[in-house]
């Protein structure tokens, strides 16, 4: 996995994305300037292109990131929004790369190359993929009330039975995607990044990913973890949060890092109640680093945030340094 980047903090385009829509007239042109200007109010520059942005933007965006000296360190599937698709459908799971259903997983698998060659021709290191969903327990409300009361609920316990009748085909449908991604990658000079999800009827669970990684051993792949994504399902008395980590972070791919409270994620760390000396200490090696916070947050809680998450890494690196040299 390429390590130009471990000791840089990155930060998604989606905090300045949505704070520039409020602002913002219509055009492509417009938009852009206010995403920059979103963006120079943050001491960063390092930035993880996500799939809100349409192909108009991206391209007024890049000439004027590179005058910045700023680099993309990694790119979320899908983008740029392909074209046709209205704004308000722009997801990370547009299209399903579980879906038995052999045209949408195609298109899955269409759209996924596109976003890993733009990836490539920016010399990111990696593209962030949501792996799709078992669709047939699609419920994006039993999550949220079970983490909200701090257990698996007998509503939650029956949600996850339902998707396990149906997760084998959308498992093996995944599979039959991620050999294509993954024969293409390695010529790119990307790595896939397998995010772990919010939600409990997405695609994968913690014994999903386990058996995908054995699956494509030696492919460039590996998990992306999601903090905000594993505390929820953790407060919901699934998957232990560290447990993650702990069993596939050797080969981590990179990392979203947000707060969170309750259900709610993607805040500004420091803005809700995540251990993040902790975290950090536990995410100091991964490759890619990026700050991922919704528009709630204003710039001066950004500028905290990222001062905080980088005063902690550089802590566990002088740490790394000094057993080093001991």
């Amino acid at each position: 996995m390429n390590q130009q980047f471990s000791n840089r903090l990155s930060v998604s385009t989606v905090w300045a994305k949505a704070r520039a829509l409020e602002a913002a007239p219509h055009g492509p042109g417009p938009e852009a300037a206010a995403i920059l200007s979103m963006l120079d109010r943050l001491d960063l520059d390092l930035l993880e292109l996500e799939y809100r942005l349409p192909g108009e933007v991206v391209d007024r965006l890049l000439p004027e990131f590179k005058t910045r000296g700023w680099g993309v360190s990694s790119v979320h599937n899908y983008a740029p929004l392909p074209v046709g698709v209205p704004r308000e459908k722009a997801s990370g799971d547009l299209y399903n790369l579980a879906s038995p259903e052999r045209e949408e997983r195609e298109r899955a698998v269409e759209y996924t190359i596109r976003t890993m060659e733009l990836a490539s021709d920016l010399e990111a290191a990696a593209v962030v993929l949501h792996l799709g969903e078992v669709s047939e327990a699609a419920d994006k409300g039993v999550i949220r009330r079970a983490a909200d009361a701090g257990e698996t609920t007998p509503e939650l316990a029956q949600h996850l039975k339902k998707r396990a009748l149906y997760a084998p085909r959308h498992l093996d449908a995944v599979c039959f995607s991620l050999e294509r991604l993954a024969e293409r990658a390695g010529p790119l000079g990307v790595a896939l990044g397998l995010e772990n999800r919010y939600h409990a009827y997405q695609v994968p669970t913690f014994d999903e990913l386990t058996l995908l990684l054995k699956r494509f051993a030696g492919a460039p792949l590996g998990l992306w973890y999601d903090c905000g994504h594993a505390w929820v399902q953790e407060r919901a008395g699934m998957q232990a949060a560290s447990d993650w980590l702990e069993a596939m972070g050797p080969g981590l791919v990179g990392c979203h890092l947000h707060d969170a409270q309750g259900h709610d994620d993607h805040q500004a760390p420091g803005a809700g109640d995540m251990d993040w000396p902790a975290l950090c200490a536990a995410l100091g090696h991964a490759p890619v680093k990026v700050l991922e916070v919704a528009a709630g947050a204003e710039a001066e809680q950004m500028r905290e945030g990222a001062a905080l998450l980088a005063g902690l890494f550089a802590q566990v690196d002088n740490h790394r340094t000094k057993e080093a040299s001991a």
